[in-house]
């Protein structure tokens, strides 16, 4: 059965909606003040004090800094969710058990995956995070297995999710933008439900 991770969550309503639901990965964009759903480290550590201990928590970042990683060591996060550049020595120095995000487009921008040597989990998203856009999947057939944890995103809905789960057979599935309000200004509990119901159930 997938996992799911439930990301840009930036409002109490939102923890209330996962503490009922129960995805197994809650998200967090930290240090990334292009995205509407950036919080501060301040309403993370309110939301997170709210966030049923059961699920895992992730905070989302792009190239972020030494003093952003440590940062997001102190406020207790579980994982933290790496996009863009990074060394390899600040990577191995990160307190925080990592899950390296690529951003696909096209098989070549996959790489060697065994070489991601100091990271817990491999995220596959689209060209454009949080963009709603997918990709096709059938590029990651081609990847070689190994133990890390295979997490999809990119374009998920409630819609398409089984399909990508029976196709991918991926660790976890992550969406943001396709369980949101029409206003953007939080999670939809329908949409959410549905995507979790769909993920689970999976063929």
């Amino acid at each position: 059965m997938a996992k799911v991770k439930i990301c840009g969550l930036k409002n109490p309503d939102d923890i209330k909606c996962v503490n009922t639901l129960s995805p197994d990965f809650a998200g967090f964009v930290m240090f990334f003040e292009k995205s509407h759903r950036n919080i501060s480290p301040e309403k993370a550590q309110k939301l997170l004090s709210a966030l049923d201990p059961k699920i895992k928590s992730v905070a989302v970042t792009v190239s972020p800094t030494k003093e952003q990683l440590e940062q997001i060591h102190t406020l207790g996060f579980d994982y933290v969710q790496i996009h863009g550049k990074i060394s390899e020595k600040l990577l191995s120095e990160c307190k925080t058990p990592v899950i390296r995000a690529i951003n696909v487009s096209g098989i070549e921008s996959i790489g060697d995956i065994e070489n991601l040597d100091n990271v817990k989990g491999i995220l596959f998203d689209s060209a454009v995070p949080g963009s709603g856009k997918s990709f096709e999947w059938s590029m990651l057939e081609k990847l070689p297995k190994n133990q890390k944890m295979l997490f999809l995103a990119g374009g998920l809905t409630a819609d398409n999710v089984a399909k990508a789960v029976a196709q991918v057979r991926p660790l976890a599935v992550d969406v943001s933008s396709g369980v949101e309000l029409a206003d953007k200004s939080g999670k939809d509990f329908e949409l959410v439900r549905a995507f979790i119901e769909n993920a689970r159930n999976s063929k």
